[in-house]
């Protein structure tokens, strides 16, 4: 019994000496948070994503709370991926990626809306943007996520044509729900229109795509894809089929 209340003792002060030892060796000077290691697409500075995440600048980066600073990151409302651990050389990996335009819409005014559905503000200096017409988006609010079946299918025609050729997404201008069961696609330049069904969309872009690599996609026509594989093709000056 005498041995074990020994043994006891003596493990209880090694773990002590153990733990005191740790909290010396954490608060050298060598593990001090000088910076991170910023990747993904997020424009924000070092130092306000520090700030952000309350990550503090010449504290051991082994007392940083990084659960709190995850937590921080996700409750942005334009950040749909985010990362943040230690890194081998004693500093602080963070990865942000961010929602980024994709289609434009109209509510009260005109929005952009990335591929995850979020509504983000407009600004005159980004680039143009395929816009999804044919009905308006009442009551919009900035990074809401748009739960709609219409935009549901505009980001997948918009995610099928950049897969199936990026060129052809590349001409794309407009996405018109020109009724329940069709939409009309327009291209640039000179507003090419392709008509498509709802329920076949992704099979009509992949042909799409192949009139397109031919050169036939050119001029103001109207080219009618919701028959299987044939493409009726009309003029814009003969009325849209």
């Amino acid at each position: 019994m005498l041995k074990y209340f020994i043994k006891l003792v003596l493990l209880i002060f090694a773990v002590a000496a153990g733990r005191l030892a740790y909290e010396k060796i954490i608060d050298l000077p060598e593990f001090a948070l000088d910076g991170i290691d910023l990747r993904g697409n997020c424009d924000m500075s070092e130092d306000s994503v520090m700030t952000l995440c309350g990550l503090k600048p010449g504290e051991s980066v082994y007392r940083q709370n990084l659960k709190f600073a995850l937590s921080r990151l996700s409750d942005q409302p334009t950040i749909v991926d985010c990362s943040i651990k230690r890194g081998l050389n004693f500093d602080i990996d963070v990865e942000i990626n961010t929602a980024e335009p994709a289609l434009l819409i109209r509510g009260d005014g005109l929005y952009c809306l990335s591929v995850e559905g979020i509504v983000l503000p407009f600004e005159s200096d980004i680039p143009i943007l395929p816009l999804v017409s044919g009905r308006k988006f009442s009551g919009v609010k900035l990074y809401d996520r748009l739960l709609d079946a219409d935009i549901a299918y505009a980001l997948e025609l918009y995610q099928t044509m950049m897969m199936v050729s990026p060129d052809l997404c590349s001409r794309l201008s407009e996405m018109n729900f020109y009724s329940d069961s069709q939409i009309r696609v327009y291209l640039s330049p000179r507003g090419t229109i392709a008509v498509l069904n709802k329920r076949d969309f992704k099979d009509a872009i992949s042909r799409l795509a192949v009139l397109n690599d031919s050169g036939v996609l050119k001029g103001k026509k109207i080219f009618d894809l919701r028959f299987g594989a044939v493409a009726i093709e009309s003029t814009i000056k003969k009325g849209v089929l």
